[in-house]
């Protein structure tokens, strides 16, 4: 659904896009829709109607009888056939609507068409992220810690030891769990999911029995209860290896240093040795910023996969982006994307478009060089240079103040060694 009707009321306050699809010169469906503020698309077969670009962002297909019998198996929006005869009865399946009856319902009818439209795509989705927790492509990223991360993910879900996942808040320890599960023998079955910061003992038990023969995930380990404890560390003694009764697979996740907490007396320290039976690392993203600009793209085309819009971020975007601080992780870069294809309202993303989270501007979030905290110095307009000359000044000046040591320089700049080499061979910098 798109923009609203001025001044319309009624169940359909948003007017809808339509294909109609015809092979008579002739189309009064197309006119009918056109009158009620809707926006048609007039076509005269299938192939015309899936080469036209704005057939990704359409809410409901009407075809006639002539092409109800050709619908391709690929086409997942709702597809409704018309007649211009009083009978609905027609060879096809396809739910059939009469010309004569369309006056009386059609807002009804889009209605009904648009919240079906929507439940689609929620599935597309749903299923689309499901089929990457399965092959493993989920979780973005090619650097070196990515690469050592998903080899640790196959290994653990080719087993059924207890997992211990542990990184900072929002690095994306939930979907390596999920991964894990999905990956292995047990993954055909529905998760189960505990926050232990709500788990009692009494409901920790029925977990446990729940999740037999499934995977069962202790979100946030380090704040289940002592009582809730006592409870786990006896079931992880007392499982049996017996193939007939499979126990609860156990995958921990937690952003604190338990090793910490067994000191202080707030962790059991013998769950703690159970739990890291085998231990999985998370990365920070300050620990993979090769991966921001892919990881950045990929939000934007995930969000923009059913709107049929634009989700491209432009270069100086993404730079800015990969320049940023994110000490809320993952999740911090995708509340800032989705936040800039709202600003964006449709368009490429600009750098503009980017507001960093409890930030005031972008300048803000971005690493402070050796000027930030200059409050004195006069700024006039000549003394701003274009986003390209200020970038190979930066570059440039963390390889001299380096030496040329490649490796020190991308550390000062908060950037991947690969960036930076990219950035070198595109300013063509000098290393002496």
């Amino acid at each position: 659904m798109t923009t609203a009707l001025i001044g319309k009321t009624g169940p359909l306050t948003q007017k809808a896009r339509v294909a109609v699809l015809a092979r008579s010169n002739t189309n009064p469906l197309a006119a009918t829709l056109a009158r009620a503020g809707h926006e048609t698309f007039d076509h005269s077969d299938w192939t015309a109607l899936r080469a036209d670009p704005e057939f990704a962002a359409v809410d409901l297909v009407f075809c006639d009888e002539a092409l109800a019998l050709d619908v391709p198996a690929d086409i997942d929006v709702p597809v409704l056939q018309f007649t211009d005869r009083a009978s609905t009865q027609t060879g096809s399946t396809l739910p059939t609507i009469s010309l004569a009856m369309l006056d009386g319902c059609l807002d009804a009818l889009l209605v009904l068409a648009s919240a079906l439209g929507q439940s689609l795509s929620r599935q597309r989705e749903l299923d689309r992220i499901v089929a990457g927790l399965h092959s493993g492509t989920a979780m973005v990223g090619r650097s070196p810690v990515m690469r050592r991360l998903s080899s640790a993910i196959s290994r653990a879900a080719d087993s059924d030891a207890t997992v211990l996942i542990e990184g900072p808040t929002g690095a994306g320890k939930s979907l390596a769990a999920r991964m894990i599960h999905c990956k292995s023998r047990r993954g055909n079955k529905p998760i189960l999911v505990v926050e232990c910061a709500t788990a009692t003992a009494d409901s920790l038990t029925k977990s446990l029995t729940e999740g037999k023969g499934t995977t069962l995930v202790l979100e946030n380990i380090e704040h289940l209860p002592a009582q809730a404890q006592s409870v786990l560390v006896r079931s992880l003694k007392e499982r049996s290896p017996a193939p007939a009764n499979p126990a609860a697979r156990i995958v921990a996740t937690t952003a604190a240093h338990l090793p910490e907490l067994v000191a202080r007396g707030a962790f059991r320290e013998d769950l703690f040795y159970r739990l890291h039976a085998m231990p999985i690392v998370v990365p920070a993203l300050k620990e993979r910023t090769d991966d921001i600009q892919l990881l950045a793209q990929s939000i934007a085309d995930s969000a923009t996969s059913t709107s049929g819009r634009s989700g491209q971020l432009t270069p100086a975007a993404l730079m800015l982006l990969e320049a940023m601080t994110w000490p809320g992780n993952v999740a911090q870069l995708e509340a800032t994307v989705r936040r800039a294809l709202l600003q964006a309202g449709g368009g490429p993303v600009e750098r503009e478009h980017i507001q960093p989270q409890n930030q005031a501007s972008p300048a803000a979030a971005v690493r402070p060089g050796p000027q930030a905290n200059n409050a004195t110095e006069d700024l006039t307009e000549e003394s701003i240079l274009p986003f390209e000359e200020e970038e190979q000044r930066m570059f440039s000046r963390a390889l001299r103040a380096t030496k040329g040591n490649v490796r020190r320089a991308a550390q000062l700049l908060g950037i991947g060694r690969a960036t930076l080499y990219r950035k070198i061979q595109q300013y063509r910098l000098s290393l002496q």
